[in-house]
């Protein structure tokens, strides 16, 4: 069915004063999300770090008839404190929508998560303002899910699929753990994330590159240095963990990962350039990935029953390389 958005005209906003005169300056969007038993995640942008300014989204979400719709608020929650106990600036709020009436469940602000709620239709709108002062962090995130109209969640058919490439497939649309954990196991997958992160400490540090300079004026030469430099260099590339390392009994996820590879021509504007020259590897290295992994049972008669999906952290080593070179044909043998 075809959603009509509600006029943002409608939203309760505040009297025009010194902290929201430049409401007409917000950016607005109104999104249309159709809830399913897989459930899904909306979240304040840029979360968990600050939200920006001067935003008024909305985000209507809609389940089949017959159903209702469950949110829960992350527990990391922080957006402007409230001014005299009402949130005027900064807030989440949720309507309960239908044909003939709207229920405003709560506006909030602050550092204290809301609690979780069930819709009384099938129909809920959750706005998000800020105004152009003062903002917070992480901002607000929530898990949305189906009910049957007695209040039950849907969970998804979580049976193994008998191919393995059908199941890399459903999973091709995930973007993290998280929701593949809550896809795949929707009534333990909470414990199940906590599992896989205690079998061994990882430990992973962050790099930060800043700017030495800034240069008051293009330097052609520097232009072209570079570009018989860098032409045939290591960059990254997206390979596909079952491709690259020719596994046919196992899945992944991520499925793919970011590696060093040799790219680009051989050296655009020298002697090189297009004649017969490949930018080939001349130094290689095994890099440790960690990765989920999945192998299903080969008992045959394990293979029709409904068992839950198992994952493991799995080490595997992929080839990156560190530097490259043009390979000639008019170039004599080593």
């Amino acid at each position: 069915p075809i959603i009509v958005g509600f006029p943002y005209q409608t939203f309760s906003l505040q009297p025009l004063t010194e902290r929201n005169r430049l409401i007409t300056d917000m950016y607005q969007k109104e999104d249309n999300i159709t809830v399913t038993a897989a459930g899904g995640v909306i979240h304040s942008p840029r979360y968990p770090n600050a939200y920006p300014r001067n935003l008024l989204l909305s985000w209507k979400l809609l389940s089949p008839p017959g159903t209702r719709i469950h949110l829960e608020f992350d527990g990391q929650f922080g957006l402007e404190e409230a001014d005299n106990g009402v949130c005027r600036y900064d807030f989440v709020e949720v309507e309960d929508l239908s044909e003939t009436s709207t229920i405003i469940w709560g506006r909030w602000c602050g550092q204290k998560a809301p609690p979780s709620l069930n819709s009384k239709a099938n129909m809920l709108r959750v706005t998000f303002n800020s105004d152009d002062y003062f903002v917070e962090k992480p901002g607000f995130k929530i898990y949305f899910s189906m009910l049957d109209d007695g209040g039950q969640m849907y969970f998804p058919d979580t049976e193994v699929p008998l191919s393995l490439e059908e199941l890399d497939r459903t999973i091709a649309a995930f973007e993290s753990v998280e929701q593949l954990f809550r896809y795949l196991n929707p009534n333990t997958w909470k414990h199940d994330l906590d599992s896989i992160y205690t079998q061994k400490h990882l430990h992973y540090r962050s790099m930060a590159y800043h700017l030495a300079g800034r240069y008051t004026k293009v330097d052609l030469n520097r232009h072209y240095d570079d570009v018989k430099q860098y032409s045939c260099t290591p960059r990254n590339y997206s390979v596909n963990l079952r491709e690259e390392l020719r596994t046919t009994n196992a899945i992944f996820f991520p499925r793919c990962l970011l590696v060093q590879r040799c790219g680009g021509n051989c050296g655009c504007g020298t002697d090189n350039w297009n004649n017969g020259c490949n930018c080939r590897a001349a130094k290689t290295t095994l890099k440790l990935h960690e990765v989920l992994k999945y192998t299903p049972e080969t008992n045959l008669y394990q293979r029709h029953q409904r068992t839950p999906v198992r994952w493991v952290i799995a080490e595997i080593f992929l080839t990156h390389h560190d530097r490259c070179e043009c390979e000639c044909a008019s170039q004599p043998p080593r």
